[in-house]
């Protein structure tokens, strides 16, 4: 864990950042937050890379700490505009498994190196109050999963409203799991959650 806590603090001490943001999400079980550095301006058509930095928690016991790099850009098309993402996404920490679970332990670290891409839809072009809904996926091998961890995944969409130009109110759905060492098909999360993303 201690690693990749240095790691995510030497990613975030060489970002060069124009601009930061917050990105809180929070359901029944859940609460996930990053701190955004040069965070995208949806539908610039400039584009950008952004960096996000934060922690996952869950009332099970789950604590997962991530750092996400991502590439996106806009693009126009006949029917509409729409823009792509495509990054990686570093995250570490520890799961719980159901005490249902015998022969187990509690507790295994886990840690992953994931590929991800998303994908926002442009589906109200109000000029005040532009709607869109986004897809975005991860996913990590065992090739690229450490500590107890075999696989990560992470699946999740959301429809989201500009309320004003520096914040966005969403709503959304994620699935979240790893496969670990010990115990396959570990959920982390699979809920629908609220949110909001504001910039300055």
């Amino acid at each position: 864990m201690r690693k990749i806590v240095a790691a995510l603090c030497l990613l975030l001490g060489s970002f060069s950042a124009n601009a930061g943001g917050l990105d809180i999400a929070l359901s029944n079980e859940t609460a996930n937050l990053s701190v955004l550095l040069n965070p995208y301006q949806q539908f610039i058509r400039a584009g950008g890379t952004e960096l996000g930095v934060g922690g996952f928690i869950s009332e099970q016991g789950d604590r997962l700490a991530h750092a996400t790099l991502m590439a996106r850009g806009f693009r126009q098309s006949d029917s509409g505009q729409y823009n792509l993402g495509a990054g990686v996404k570093l995250l570490g920490g520890d799961v719980t498994i159901p005490a249902s679970v015998t022969g187990v332990k509690q507790d295994e670290a886990v840690g992953a190196l994931a590929l991800g891409m998303q994908f926002g839809l442009l589906l109200a072009s109000s000029r005040h109050n532009p709607i869109e809904v986004m897809f975005e996926g991860f996913m990590a091998p065992s090739i690229t999963s450490f500590s107890d961890a075999e696989r990560f995944s992470e699946l999740s969409a959301r429809l989201q409203i500009e309320v004003i130009p520096q914040a966005r109110a969403y709503i959304g759905y994620r699935r979240m799991r790893f496969d670990t060492d010990d115990f396959r098909d570990v959920q982390l999360d699979r809920s629908v959650h609220m949110g909001i993303k504001l910039t300055f």
